[in-house]
């Protein structure tokens, strides 16, 4: 995706964002909300074309992690702003590729029942993976998408389980390319 293609994404995004505010402010719920994920990431290393000293079997999976914070500008509708931690994962030479990043991200919510919906997300995340020890990284504009659950357990305070798609972190001539399935699990403060 070309760096016009992603800023008229984004710009379409928070121009939805600014009208939907005055419908969004004329509900009566939270508009604003922060939260966290705890979960695992699996990710899809391609060794091929690799850099020599980083190893090609890495780990199958480590911990992960998220904060977030977003605007529901509709009643269907939020931006959320993400930092996110999919791990570390060892290879067998003795090598290690770390990864992290921000993005941003727009939700989609379809009602199942009052309290529990469906999401949906689309967005994008600025990912740095770093290869220890030689200490080399690449930061690199990774899409997204993503779909879960959320259940509300009152107007302040919900739950949700997710699956997400991360692609495109690293590059093969500085690190090592890959893709990664995050799952996690989280709670959110509305306000």
């Amino acid at each position: 995706m070309s760096m016009k293609t992603r800023i008229g994404v984004i710009v379409i995004a928070l121009s939805a964002a600014i009208s939907g505010v005055a419908a969004a402010a004329a509900a009566a719920e939270n508009l604003y909300y922060i939260g966290g994920g705890w979960g695992q990431t699996r990710p899809n290393f391609d060794t091929a074309g690799t850099v020599s000293g980083i190893g090609t079997n890495f780990d199958s999976s480590d911990g992960s992690y998220k904060l977030y914070g977003g605007f529901k500008f509709h009643q269907s509708f939020s931006i959320e702003g993400t930092w996110i931690n999919l791990g570390t994962f060892n290879s067998t030479a003795g090598s290690s590729a770390e990864m992290a990043g921000w993005g941003l991200s727009l939700v989609g919510y379809l009602p199942v029942s009052k309290e529990l919906s469906l999401l949906g997300r689309i967005g994008e995340y600025r990912m740095r993976l770093k290869r220890n020890p030689l200490g080399t990284s690449d930061s690199s504009w990774s899409p997204s998408l993503g779909v879960g659950l959320q259940y509300t357990f009152n107007p302040n305070f919900s739950a949700r389980a997710e699956f997400e798609r991360v692609t495109k972190m690293g590059s093969n001539t500085t690190t090592i390319r890959t893709d990664a399935n995050v799952y996690t699990l989280g709670l959110a403060y509305h306000f």
